[in-house]
């Protein structure tokens, strides 16, 4: 689904115009976004969690080259559904 579609979709279930739905959401991925890079992991209820990895720093081949490179250690998203989202999906 894109996101006008989802933006309608959602605004026309919660009864609201589609600025203030598309706006909610904005600040949704926002406080997401802040919260995982203080590596705190945040619960939806229902939905699921957003849980921060981080990924340790490497040193990899490039493949066409056969150059070593040194990969910087980074943080990443990871997503974990709740069981509840789990059983409506099958």
């Amino acid at each position: 689904m894109e996101n006008k579609r989802f933006i309608e979709e959602l605004a026309l279930r919660m009864g609201m115009d589609k600025d203030k739905t598309a706006k909610t959401i904005e600040q949704l991925s926002e406080i997401i976004g802040e919260t995982v890079k203080e590596e705190d992991c945040v619960v939806v209820p229902s939905f699921g969690a957003f849980e921060p990895k981080k990924k340790m720093e490497r040193v990899m081949t490039h493949p066409s080259t056969g150059k070593r490179l040194l990969v910087p250690p980074r943080l990443t998203l990871g997503f974990k559904p709740s069981s509840t989202l789990k059983a409506s999906i099958k």
